[in-house]
């Protein structure tokens, strides 16, 4: 006997089971996803995907090998899906989105796990597990949300009637809201459980029913996981298989929202026209143009290009005029450096933009004269300093800084994994920590970098980050320029290796993104980078020709709009290859 417990109810026997495995239907076509594994495909953000730990950078490549150059030697695969066929669970910031997108109630970020400033995010649907904790704190997450939704909302629920409303009402409202919570249509088994659940509430009246309807709903696999299954295949369960109008619709909320399907885009869906290429390719542009969009393209972009280290980027006494709201509003700076690159530029832009935005107080710290107010103003700098774009922005190199000076080590891995799209580095062997103590105390960041150059330990590793970081000594630990330090003139020269067409000596930061402007390497590590928040999987490897003509199309214009265009009308984005590695 399945017993699924609600506070104040508990709801026992037939009618629950039926729930339990009729939420697991992934479209409400026939399907059923394996309700016996619910730990089956998903990480619940923000956690490092597989192979980043030791990987301080922002990026989500993070510690994953790449494509360098516009393209593996390897031919392509034509027949390759852009992703596995897969249930996909949603994460702690999706739930929240979710719920108050339908449910209309906010909830505190922390559903599943603490949120930790700084930390890496994920995605990827292959990763973590529900386990009793985890499926306590869904309990009562569903049961708070629930309680906020009935006391705020009932009246809009129940538009027929809330005192005493019919059968056909709060079937209404199950079709309805319970239907936007699964992204699909919902079944009449599922109805006809959520009905009787409903009228166990007895004399609690309706609210408490309506309450038990919501909590079961934000506890059932299909609200907590998404489907990418497809209907079942006529020629076998290895079979490729194309999503189904709710799976492509969700897919594409999700990429551009991270939340379900709006009104319009649902209506696509319901009446399957979202398949049609020049609808979809439609729903795309004019999801592209919300705010919302352009909001969270750039919220994920931030996790690459290193804006959500900057919460957690701590300095001490060495740094007095860096005080919380200094950070505070070079968080608020970067975000909207990567959200203007994002909504109306280029990966040229990316790397070349002398805007900065800046308030009196962040004027005054990095020496930017005219500027008053709190509010946030853009500025075009004069300063070559900060004609880098992203890589020169004050609060990329705070991120990337030691509380009490700058970090060669930490700034070099950031550029060697966000936009050169190193091989992956191992973590540092024994010792390694223990030696770099017992240099002087007051040996300079190049003193270390010269040390590591030459122990045969460090020398491997770090000669293929290390030069990228030299680049950046210009920038004190909260990305204040200087052309001296105390001890004296500030040589940033370096010389790369390993890195293709990077490799060479370089004077200094300015050099260094010269060579990165040219080529293939950062659009292509751009799309390796961005793919996987898009696919939730890593494509570090990925051959399949799809990619490589999302690849080619983005490498032709560098806007960060027409590669999400290219992404999500892209054949080998509406199937999935349940095989796929």
């Amino acid at each position: 006997m399945l017993t699924l417990s609600f506070r104040g109810k508990s709801v026992l026997g037939a009618a629950c089971l039926v729930l339990a495995s009729a939420a697991c239907s992934a479209n409400g076509e026939g399907q059923i996803a394996n309700q016996d594994v619910p730990g089956a495909g998903a990480v619940n953000g923000p956690g490092g995907a597989a192979g980043v730990s030791s990987m301080p950078g922002g990026g989500a490549n993070s510690g994953a090998g790449a494509s360098s150059s516009g393209g593996d030697a390897a031919p392509c695969d034509s027949s390759a899906s852009l992703a596995p066929a897969r249930i996909w669970r949603i994460t702690d910031e999706e739930y929240v989105k979710v719920v108050s997108q339908v449910f209309g109630v906010g909830m505190p970020a922390e559903v599943t796990e603490p949120a930790v400033p700084g930390a890496d995010f994920s995605n990827t649907s292959e990763h973590a597990q529900v386990n009793i904790d985890i499926a306590k704190q869904y309990q009562s997450a569903a049961h708070q949300a629930a309680l906020l939704a009935v006391s705020s909302h009932l009246k809009a629920f129940l538009p027929c009637g809330e005192q005493a409303p019919s059968d056909a009402c709060i079937e209404g409202f199950i079709r309805n809201r319970v239907a936007r919570a699964f992204s699909r249509a919902v079944t009449a088994t599922e109805v006809q459980s959520l009905v009787a659940l409903y009228k166990s509430s007895g004399a609690d009246g309706v609210a408490t029913g309506i309450r038990l309807i919501i909590e079961a709903a934000l506890q059932a696999p299909s609200f907590l996981y998404r489907t990418e299954l497809g209907s079942a295949p006529d020629s076998g369960p290895t079979a490729k298989v194309t999503l189904t109008p709710y799976e492509l619709a969700t897919a594409i909320s999700f990429a551009l929202t991270d939340s379900v399907p709006d009104d319009a885009l649902w209506a696509k869906a319901e009446d399957r026209s979202i398949v049609r290429p020049e609808v979809t390719s439609a729903e795309v542009e004019r999801l592209l143009a919300l705010p919302i969009t352009q909001k969270n393209l750039s919220h994920m972009a931030g996790f690459w290009l290193g804006t959500e280290k900057i919460p957690a980027a701590t300095k001490d006494d060495t740094y007095p005029m860096y005080t919380a709201q200094v950070q505070s509003d070079l968080y608020a700076s970067t975000q909207l450096f990567v959200q203007d690159v994002f909504s109306n530029g280029t990966v040229t832009d990316l790397l070349t933009s002398s805007k900065l935005y800046m308030n009196e107080s962040l004027a005054k710290v990095y020496g930017v004269s005219g500027v008053t107010g709190t509010a946030m103003q853009a500025v075009t700098s004069t300063a070559p300093e900060r004609s880098m774009g992203i890589i020169s922005q004050p609060g990329i190199l705070a991120a990337f800084g030691h509380p009490y000076e700058t970090d060669v080590v930490h700034r070099g891995l950031y550029l060697y994994y966000s936009f050169a799209c190193g091989v992956a580095i191992p973590p540092p062997p024994d010792g390694a920590f223990a030696a770099n103590q017992n240099l002087p105390a007051n040996s300079t960041q190049r003193d270390r970098a010269n040390f590591r150059a030459g122990n045969g330990a460090c020398k491997p590793c770090h000669a293929n980050f290390d030069p990228l970081g030299l680049a950046t000594e210009h920038y004190d630990g909260i990305g204040r320029y200087s052309a001296t330090n105390a001890h004296g003139d500030i040589d940033s020269s370096s010389t790369v290796i390993n890195l293709g067409e990077l490799n060479g000596p370089i004077s200094g930061l300015p050099d260094l993104v010269a060579r990165l402007k040219t080529g293939r390497r950062v659009p292509d590590c751009a799309v390796t980078n961005l793919s996987q928040f898009v696919l939730g999987r890593e494509v570090k490897t990925d051959h399949s020709c799809a990619l490589a003509a999302i690849k080619d199309k983005f490498a032709a214009t560098g806007s960060f709009k027409d590669y999400y265009r290219a992404i999500l009308t892209s054949p080998g984005f509406v199937t999935r290859d349940p095989d796929a590695k």
